[in-house]
This record gives C-alpha cells, structure tokens and sequence, in this order.
C-alpha cells in the first residue's frame, strides 16, 4: 500500500524550486498556505505536474485551485490513492 507524506511533497518542491530556495513543508506547517511559505502559483502548478507523473493520476485544474496547504494536499492524495486501490 502506498502512502503519501510531506517528505514525499517536499521531494517534488525540492526539484521544482531547488533545494537551495529552503521552503520546508513538514508537520509544523500542515495548515499554512503556500503563497505564505514562499511557494508562488506558478511553482505550485508545476509541484503538481510533477506529482501527477509521481502518483501516477491527474489531478484536475481545479482541484489544484483548493489545495492550498500541505495539509489538504496529503488529505486529498490518501483519498486518491484509495480511490485507485479500490478501482484497481
């Protein structure tokens, strides 16, 4: 079964914005806004096409406009991944 963590977002932020831009998304800020941590709109939608090729799904335009937080990004991703575990 897979899961999806902050260290696994963090991954994809690293390689979208580099490792030297020191934005951290850990369990300390779970409910902290992107745009507060330092990760513009365009960054995010690039974190996010990174993620869909990681996971293995897409993940809709729109969705990506409600996931504003580390927290419903790891909320939304458990939900998907059981959704496809179900499917599959």
């Amino acid at each position: 079964m897979r899961t999806f963590t902050a260290a696994d977002f963090q991954k994809n932020v690293d390689a979208c914005v580099g490792v030297d831009e020191a934005i951290v998304f850990d369990e300390s800020n779970l409910d902290v806004e992107f745009g507060e941590l330092g990760l513009d709109s365009l960054a995010v939608y690039e974190v996010f096409t990174r993620l869909e090729d990681d996971l293995g799904f897409p993940i809709p335009d729109e969705d990506i406009d409600e996931l504003k937080t580390l927290g419903s990004v790891l909320t939304y991703v458990a939900g998907r991944l059981a959704e496809v575990r179900r499917a599959g």
